[in-house]
């Protein structure tokens, strides 16, 4: 399929119901061909054009075509960002080999249980994540070759005689485009991403090239992403919004990005004065660090025209604007797992998204028993839809171009979040878990998430995954309950883990972060700890863990001892009333 540049993305986007020969790769190919010298990425020092980021990706095409690699083998990427890891991306997906973009946070079990579940023949690591990697080594189950590649200096020393260094191989390997991108199809799986679902440990989903394109051109439609464009991103490339927003959406317009390592608030309108950088990709938290910083004489002499955000407070919206002279700040609300994707396009503040994507529509709020935990259904069946002002359970309907292929290698979570008969007989809808509130003209904004996951500085969190860890701390914890608790002004929600010791012994509070620390990222761990008497399970769970969120840190409430994770000496500290009103002051910020 061809198409030139005055074509109406909405037209292609309305195409992609049927599968197409189109996929990432070949659009990067198609930009090559159009604007080899084009600038594509500024990593640091580093300027690399459309040709040479290409270039790299078509070496490793070439280099794992020749180690056997065909379509629907699965590679893991276990890298910082850099632009090799958008090179090997894209290059393997050249082949139709799906790429595993596993999040470099985690540690330990969780990272071994990631990289396992979706069944890999190979994993590329970054020399950078060595050491971290290599703490898993024993504990992984790669299929044949099982090759473990190292992306390092020549000169970087291999921990284990597994590894093999990647460079060598690379340097050996053709620059030419592969002839495989031209049977690539829309269908067919781009990359897995990662999420913790609604319950239970981490997932693996598969997005479609499909999925990844219509998201890239919704960026040119509605998210004023053009050709001029210049990107400043230091979203995690391993997440929904860094690699399947921003870089397919830098490819498919043409423009160019700055890549960061990560985000800094003391760095980040200086970064932009200096690069010129008018667009950023951002999440809530960014946005609310930004708007706490000391003012400045210069806040609104900045090149920022566009901030596209996920989470951002609807009474910041504004007053953000305002301050940094922003000309558009586009909230949206998307699932990792890709079905359905709501854009407030034409930016009402509060606003997180509408349920209709022009003339297509994506989802439903309806009406949720909370007692119960289901949503309610009329006398024939069937689901009852919220009126506006009305808060319900956020359902985004399954259909042609919102497709959910399911969780890899995990059906019974597949089958938890998929709703049939919803509204007609034989209707499909993905269950987001979170609850929304309906506005007038069919506009939502986000109220809070359902379940055992919670959302913490960005990121979502799976509360089983959290207690199973700290139940591997073998230091006197007998049991452990974890939830999430509401810290006011503040996005989200943060971790709380109630933890019973065993009778007589004492927790060790240095070996106990220092755990925590090995096998978490940091937006994982428990930012409050309750020491409780009892823990309540089997049937009264539940009930048990609504008593918990009610009562919450507040020491007013909570008569056991109460801790608190202090973000900058990054230890626990006995929580009583007076820390308790300088957390809800933001005199500490969590």
């Amino acid at each position: 399929m061809k198409k030139n540049m005055t074509q109406d993305y909405w037209e292609i986007i309305k195409r992609l119901q049927e599968p197409q020969n189109l996929s990432l790769g070949w659009e990067l190919e198609r930009r090559v061909a159009e604007n080899k010298d084009k600038t594509a990425l500024v990593y640091q020092d580093e300027i690399i054009s459309y040709q040479q980021l290409n270039a790299g990706a078509n070496r490793y095409a070439d280099c794992f075509s020749r180690l056997g690699f065909k379509k629907g083998d699965v590679v893991v990427l276990f890298m910082k960002n850099r632009p090799e890891f958008l090179m090997a991306a894209t290059g393997l997906s050249k082949l139709g080999v799906i790429v595993s973009l596993v999040h470099i946070g985690i540690r330990k079990d969780v990272l071994a249980h990631d990289i396992n579940i979706c069944e890999p023949r190979a994993v590329i690591v970054g020399y950078e994540l060595i050491d971290v990697f290599n703490e898993v080594l024993p504990l992984l189950k790669l299929r044949a070759p099982a090759l473990i590649l190292i992306d390092s200096p020549s000169d970087h020393e291999l921990p284990a005689s597994r590894m093999q260094a990647l460079g060598p191989l690379l340097q050996s390997s053709s620059e030419e485009n592969p002839s495989a991108t031209v049977t690539i199809n829309s269908d067919d799986p781009l990359v897995y991403l990662y999420t913790p679902g609604q319950s239970g440990l981490r997932k693996a989903v598969a997005i479609s090239q499909q999925s990844c394109l219509i998201k890239s051109y919704l960026y040119s439609m509605l998210g004023y992403m053009q050709e001029k464009t210049v990107q400043y991103m230091c979203l995690p490339l391993h997440n929904n919004g860094g690699f399947v927003g921003a870089y397919s959406a830098m490819i498919t317009s043409g423009s160019t990005m700055v890549l960061k390592q990560k985000f800094s608030v003391h760095n980040f309108f200086d970064d932009l004065r200096f690069y010129g950088a008018d667009y950023v990709i951002a999440v809530g938290e960014m946005a609310r660090y930004l708007y706490n910083q000391p003012p400045r004489e210069n806040d609104r002499d900045n090149p920022l025209q566009v901030m596209v955000c996920n989470g951002m407070w609807g009474s910041l919206v504004e007053a953000f604007r305002e301050r940094f002279d922003v000309q558009h700040i586009i909230e949206v609300y998307t699932k990792t797992e890709g079905v359905g994707i709501f854009v407030n396009f034409e930016e009402v503040p509060g606003m997180c998204g509408n349920l209709s994507l022009r003339d297509m529509r994506q989802g439903e709020v309806v009406q949720y028993d909370y007692s119960n935990k289901q949503i309610k259904r009329n006398s024939a069946g069937r689901a009852i839809k919220c009126v506006p002002g009305e808060s319900g359970l956020l359902v985004c309907e399954i259909n042609q171009l919102n497709r959910f292929a399911g969780y890899i290698n995990d059906p019974s979570s597949t089958e938890e979040v998929l709703l049939s008969n919803v509204f007609a007989e034989g209707d499909r809808y993905f269950n987001s878990g979170d609850l929304v509130q309906l506005h007038e003209k069919d506009y939502i904004s986000y109220v809070d998430r359902l379940g055992d996951t919670y959302r913490w500085k960005g990121r979502t969190v799976s509360a089983n995954q959290v207690a199973d860890v700290l139940q591997r701390f073998y230091g006197g914890i007998e049991d452990v309950i974890v939830y999430a608790v509401k810290v006011p002004d503040v996005e989200g929600r943060c971790g709380m883990a109630s933890l019973k010791l065993i009778e007589g012994e004492q927790l060790n509070w240095a070996e106990f972060i220092k755990h925590i620390n090995r096998r978490m990222p940091e937006h994982a761990r428990p930012v409050f700890i309750r020491i409780a008497d009892q823990l309540a399970g089997g049937q009264d769970s539940e009930e048990y863990k609504e008593i918990l969120r009610y009562e919450g840190f507040n020491p007013g409430r909570v008569k056991d001892p109460l801790y608190f994770l202090h973000p900058e000496l990054e230890q626990y500290l006995p929580l009583d009333m007076e820390t308790y009103k300088q957390i809800l002051a933001q005199e500490i910020k969590l």
